[in-house]
């Protein structure tokens, strides 16, 4: 009996070797169930260099639901700068609207609990700014325009590394007051990602503020790599491709569903540029940019061709690639965003670019154009996932069977 002791004691030590040894792989992101993109664009293989840790991204959107169970304690800050009177945390906006923030912030850096996605970045932080998106825009809500310039000096100022705008004005120019908050954001080292814009809302091209120099515009794809000719919008302002077809999302009344639209391939993007700053803090914005440019994909089905100096129309430099991103070298010639606004601006904007800001650079948006979000977002749903307990039925298994072997062992020593 004392041999069978001996042996249930170093059984026992195995054992908890193996749980203690484990535990991280089981703790590794894995992808949600629908996160049919996470595989097919290979960020399930980025996981293993980098999870997003140390990064803080900005989401500039209609507010992000902390209480979900999928975002707890994934928002660090968070300020609301639609004039009425929320925290950041509490969605705003009309029906149609209000789900937005939550469910961008979930393909960032959602935690994957239960049914809900793994963000693509899930070891970041984000910084929660909101404002109103869409129609009926409340009197005590101020200029959505205005709203924005503040939401990204605040982002900045909050220490984000990334800044994500799923949102746009249905059309290409932006006022003088931006050219400045742009500006603030590349010269304190900050990548700003924008959505171009979805055809299924009528836009015929890209959306401000993916039109700002410097900003990355993305586009969609659909899950064959085609473009989804619905979830986006052509115009110079378009430099990536990302997956905007069944994006799985917290919805921001609790529960999950789907989301349709480049306003999700831009926080696939987001999640990627995060991925590589927190792989390598040393890299600039710019290098970023540039790694994520120089190592896009073509895009499947599409036989437009981007030169040097000129992306495709249609697909800018193509369909992003993150293993690609993070292996790439950074190019030899890396183009300065801050420059490149600076030349905008000195080329197109007349008379004194200090002055106030005027009706003219920032209409009454009751006759202009509206912060705009997608709207198709279909049914919410409840996927049951085995998960952990799954694992935790297995070690059970496995106990059973080693003690089984040693009372087995027991008996033959007698």
């Amino acid at each position: 009996m004392r041999g069978a002791a001996r042996l249930l004691a170093v059984m026992t030590v195995v054992l908890g070797l193996v749980v203690g040894t484990t535990q991280p792989v089981m703790a590794a992101p894995k992808a949600g169930p629908g996160q049919w993109f996470i595989k097919d664009y290979g960020i399930d293989k980025v996981w293993k260099k980098s999870t997003g840790k140390g990064v803080k991204v900005a989401v500039i959107d209609s507010g992000v639901n902390t209480d979900h169970e999928d975002l707890k304690d994934v928002v660090t800050k968070s300020k609301d700068f639609s004039g009425l009177g929320k925290d950041g945390k509490t969605p705003i906006g009309g029906k149609t609207t209000i789900h937005h923030g939550t469910a961008v912030a979930g393909v960032i850096a959602g935690r994957g609990v239960g049914a809900g996605p793994t963000g693509v970045a899930p070891d970041a932080e984000i910084l929660s700014a909101s404002m109103w998106l869409g129609p009926d825009r409340p009197k005590e809500s101020g200029s959505t325009r205005e709203q924005a310039d503040q939401a990204i000096r605040w982002a900045v100022d909050s220490g984000a590394k990334v800044i994500n705008m799923s949102l746009g004005w249905d059309d290409p120019g932006w006022p003088e007051s931006w050219d400045e908050s742009f500006a603030y954001a590349y010269e304190k080292d900050v990548l700003v990602v924008a959505c171009v814009g979805n055809a299924s809302q009528g836009a015929t091209q890209a959306w401000s503020p993916s039109t700002v120099p410097g900003v990355i515009g993305v586009g969609g794809l659909d899950q064959n790599g085609k473009v989804l000719d619905d979830s986006t919008a052509p115009g110079t302002a378009v430099d990536l491709m990302g997956p905007a077809e069944d994006i799985p999302i917290p919805y921001y009344s609790g529960g999950y569903a789907e989301g349709q639209g480049c306003s999700f391939a831009s926080p696939v993007v987001s999640g990627v540029a995060a991925l590589i700053r927190s792989e390598n803090p040393d890299l600039s914005a710019d290098e970023v940019r540039a790694k994520l440019q120089s190592s896009a994909e073509p895009v499947d089905g599409h036989k437009g061709v981007s030169k040097k100096d000129k992306p495709d129309p249609i697909v800018g430099w193509g369909r992003v690639d993150p293993q690609g991103a993070v292996k790439a070298k950074v190019p030899k010639d890396v183009s300065s965003a801050e420059d490149e606004l600076a030349d905008w601006v000195k080329m197109h904007r007349r008379g004194d670019a200090k002055a106030e800001e005027t009706e003219t650079a920032a209409p009454d948006e009751s006759e202009s154009p509206k912060a705009l979000a997608p709207t198709d977002i279909v049914a919410r749903k409840s996927t049951p996932t085995l998960g952990f307990a799954v694992l935790g039925a297995g070690a059970l298994i496995a106990l059973v069977l080693m003690i089984t072997s040693v009372v087995s062992f027991a008996r033959r020593r007698r």
